[in-house]
């Protein structure tokens, strides 16, 4: 699911789960995973457990392999752990709904890029960002990925037509 930090999802669906158990007398196995992430890391997760599903892994091998995996990407707790981001600095960017705006170094690290309160101005200052540092926009692609969220994926693809008409 969404990060349990950022969405209800996981709540519902471990509900959701354990009411299914308490319903039906089956065996079957249910695991609901805290993506603690959103957007792309989810997508990552997913391949790794369609990945593991594919090699013949059992569902116990799956959870653990996949609980490992989300722990080791690069989330508010993974930087704070790291020492990019301090305990309370994470604490109160929760707390306050900021989003950090993070990319990658040339080098491959993860840095902070800025902050902002709320998704959609994170999303709109890590696309001033990209377009401040990307030279010839227009001859390159651009891929962004999503998570059942197509609006906003194309409203953030046409971002520079939409400045410009306020201009």
């Amino acid at each position: 699911t969404l990060s349990g930090k950022l969405s209800g999802s996981y709540n519902s669906a471990v509900l959701a789960a354990q009411l299914y158990h308490e319903e039906h007398e089956d065996s079957k196995q249910i695991h609901v995973f805290n993506s603690k992430s959103a957007s792309i890391g989810e997508t990552l997760i997913g391949l790794k457990i369609q990945e593991l599903e594919e090699s013949g892994a059992s569902f116990e091998e799956i959870v653990t392999e996949v609980e490992s995996y989300i722990s080791s990407m690069n989330t508010l707790e993974t930087l704070r752990k790291a020492g990019r981001l301090s305990g309370l600095k994470a604490f109160v960017a929760n707390t306050l709904n900021i989003k950090p705006v993070i990319g990658s170094t040339k080098e491959g690290t993860i840095q902070q890029l800025g902050q902002a309160r709320g998704m959609k101005k994170a999303l709109s200052k890590m696309v001033e960002d990209m377009l401040k540092v990307t030279k010839n926009c227009e001859s390159r692609v651009l891929a962004i990925s999503h998570c059942n969220c197509p609006e906003r994926a194309k409203y953030y693809f046409n971002y520079k037509k939409h400045q410009e008409s306020l201009s």
